[in-house]
């Protein structure tokens, strides 16, 4: 009566059934196990529901078997490989799974030598009619290839597709419905650019690709060759250096989010000898709308984001014993090539305190200033703020600015993140936000975030004169501005 009564038995059946649905995709299933193992009725409650007992790793034959009879005709999900850490996948318990292969929904074959592929092949050469996901990962020292009888060649059903450390000689029959490709640490020139653009034909509801370090660096396709991708949502490709060979044979609809990442060294040209070219075939980042600036003391990187798509570039900017500051200046020129006007916010942040008073990169940003005509949203984190505000500041720079330009017209808000007394400058901002006020166009809003009441607030609210809106907090800890949205409308 006292197990009965108890709150957890209150519980309906048909309820308690379904809470292990909603275990994190990654749980151990000794926790499955663990269930049937509490009582009488729980045994026979989860024991008779198929769903759960179709992961199958394939290491212990007697679970392969039990897990096979309870998981009846559901779709199975198998994992070959390593598994939670310490165990592999054995050949024995892999034959009690191969007459069920006609209901196999999910593979993943996780291998770490080459010796692991025959097992795989010799295995899974026959038609798999469910399977939807598909996962081949190796990781050795060379890339071992994936025969053409794998699966029959035909995996009609499979919606996605992920390869990692593996070659195949794309494409396979029946793609139709796939709508996620992944390909991952593929050597330079092992899957040509011309299988790729079959491989992408076959595929005409592809959805969302990522190519990382797998990118041909020279083309056999010909050059007037264009593959469409109607249905094409979100490109990501991560390349060392970065180049368009790719891009110049694919046609990305406006509303797809592109993003690609490259690495820039630095240490024999120039930055924008590492931007794609030609740029024309970057069609979503015409407008730049959103800029992210974090340059670090080992690596720098930069977001540019447009209305739906995204180039990030990562390294280190600076050429042997180049000032760490020089890097920045190097990085604002190369906008130029961008259409920035419409850029709406600018986040910079520094990990380290530059000298302030470089006339050079303060000519630079006034004139990177002047070219964003929509800029709203100005945030400074980390940095030495001041030639940010002396750039904002026409009256400023006089010895090159005959025209006294005023900056940034449309700026609604300046966020300052302030870690030492030595960041703030309130006469600067003073001056400033005069000067704009004195051209008619007065700031809305100054936002002033310190980790110490370094400043008065009687000083800080002199701004109150020139600004609409001034708040002046207290935070330890300033926010990850890595976080810019990828999609900027």
């Amino acid at each position: 009566m006292k197990n009965t009564f108890a709150p957890i038995n209150r519980i309906p059946l048909e309820v308690l059934a379904l809470v292990p649905d909603y275990w994190e995709d990654n749980s151990d299933d000794r926790a499955l196990i663990g269930l049937t193992h509490v009582c009488r009725g729980w045994r026979e409650l989860f024991v008779s529901r198929p769903s759960l007992w179709t992961r199958l790793d394939c290491i212990n034959v007697d679970k392969t078997r039990a897990y096979i009879e309870r998981s009846k005709t559901s779709p199975l999900e198998i994992c070959l490989g390593e598994s939670n850490g310490y165990a592999f996948s054995t050949e024995e318990a892999v034959l009690l799974a191969v007459p069920h292969f006609g209901r196999l929904g999910t593979l993943s074959a996780l291998g770490s030598s080459i010796v692991d592929l025959p097992v795989l092949v010799k295995h899974f050469s026959r038609s798999v009619p469910l399977l939807s996901r598909l996962e081949i990962s190796f990781i050795c020292n060379e890339d071992p290839v994936l025969p053409n009888t794998l699966f029959n060649g035909d995996i009609s059903s499979l919606r996605e597709l992920v390869l990692a450390g593996v070659v195949t000689t794309l494409p396979w029959r029946g793609l139709s419905k796939l709508t996620a490709f992944k390909l991952y640490r593929v050597s330079e020139d092992n899957i040509p650019i011309t299988q790729l653009l079959d491989f992408f034909e076959s595929a005409p509801h592809l959805r969302r690709i990522q190519l990382h370090d797998s990118i041909p660096t020279s083309s056999n396709a010909p050059a007037d060759r264009v593959v469409s991708l109607p249905h094409l949502k979100d490109l990501s490709i991560i390349a060392q250096p970065a180049h368009s060979i790719l891009l110049n044979h694919l046609s990305i609809p406006a509303g797809a989010s592109l993003r690609l990442q490259l690495t820039y060294s630095g240490k024999e040209s120039p930055i924008s000898s590492y931007l794609p070219n030609p740029l024309d075939r970057l069609h979503n980042l015409s407008h730049i709308t959103a800029v992210n600036l974090r340059p670090a003391p080992a690596l720098r990187s930069v977001r540019l984001s447009g209305p739906s798509g995204e180039l990030y570039m990562l390294g280190r900017w600076t050429r042997g014993d180049d000032k760490l500051y020089s890097g920045i200046e190097t990085f604002l020129r190369s906008l130029s090539r961008f259409d920035i006007s419409r850029t709406r916010w600018l986040t910079v942040t520094l990990y380290w305190l530059q000298p302030p008073g470089l006339p050079t990169t303060g000519w630079t940003i006034y004139r990177i200033f002047c070219s964003m005509k929509d800029l709203r949203t100005l945030t400074l984190s980390r940095c030495n703020n001041l030639e940010f505000i002396l750039a904002l500041n026409p009256s400023k720079n006089t010895s090159k600015n005959t025209s006294k330009t005023m900056p940034c017209p449309r700026l609604e808000e300046i966020i300052l993140y302030i870690e030492r007394p030595d960041q703030f400058y309130i006469d600067e901002l003073l001056s400033m936000a005069e000067e704009r006020a004195s051209r008619g166009v007065k700031l809305p809003a100054i936002t002033i975030v310190s980790t110490e009441a370094f400043a008065p607030t009687k000083e800080v609210f002199q701004l109150r004169k020139h600004v609409s809106r001034v708040e002046y907090k207290f935070d330890d800890a300033p926010p990850n501005w890595d976080t810019l949205p990828n999609k900027v409308v």
